[in-house]
């Protein structure tokens, strides 16, 4: 455990890309939609809910993916295991999620407490993502994070291990899966069944439970790629 806890400082070398560049990149957005926001308030009143905080999900997503190419060589030349790099990563990734949960529900309650920063604006607290309880709002701040994260992590592995052709031709047999499985769902007319389906679930399930299931079968399949031969100069 002791030496999965010091390779976790490994990530201290792309502290920039990790923790740094997601949240000045949000602030930027945020500084955006203020002054859009207060501009068109009087010709636009109530109208004032942005997607902007989704910059930090992707500026995260896309860091954790180079995390992997960047400190990954940089980790077996010190003798690292591939296992424990991974496990390591993991826990940086789940804590990192866990933190800035915590920090976006604090900008959530300041945002609430300044009446959405004098001009009512909703980029904390978007309808639908904003719930009552605190540790519940963590969660569903946190819960997307990791699921981003993982999916992009194991995208990048999977490329270190296949190179781009292998890339490619995944994606080229997930679009003729999904495409093929859409076609199917339309055929039989499923798609109101679906909706119904989806329309049915408990807030929760859809902005926590499912996203974390999903980060958790992508971690796992990054466990059992990464610990799979990589590619040449990558082993």
């Amino acid at each position: 455990m002791n030496r999965i806890l010091a390779v976790t400082r490994l990530h201290t070398v792309v502290w920039w890309n990790q923790f740094i560049w997601p949240w000045a990149i949000m602030a930027i957005s945020l500084l955006v939609n203020i002054l859009i926001f207060a501009s068109i308030d009087e010709a636009a009143p109530g109208k004032t809910s942005t997607g902007g905080l989704s910059s930090l999900y992707v500026v995260s997503a896309i860091a954790a993916a180079v995390s992997i190419s960047q400190i990954f060589p940089f980790a077996l030349g010190m003798g690292v295991t591939r296992r424990t790099f991974y496990v390591a990563t993991v826990l940086v990734n789940v804590a990192q999620a866990i933190l800035y949960g915590v920090l976006l529900y604090i900008l959530n309650l300041i945002e609430g407490g300044t009446n959405g920063f004098g001009i009512g604006l909703h980029f904390f607290r978007v309808p639908y993502i904003d719930v009552s309880n605190g540790l519940l709002q963590i969660a569903v701040y946190a819960a997307p994070l990791l699921f981003l994260n993982f999916v992009t992590m194991f995208v990048a592995i999977w490329f270190v291990r296949f190179g781009t052709n292998g890339l490619f031709a995944t994606g080229a047999a997930a679009i003729l899966v999904f495409g093929l499985l859409g076609a199917l769902i339309t055929w039989q007319g499923w798609w109101g069944d679906i909706w119904h389906w989806l329309s049915t679930q408990h807030q929760i399930s859809l902005l926590v439970g499912w996203p974390a299931l999903v980060a958790v079968v992508a971690a796992l399949g990054g466990m059992a790629a990464m610990r799979k031969k990589m590619a040449p100069g990558m082993a």
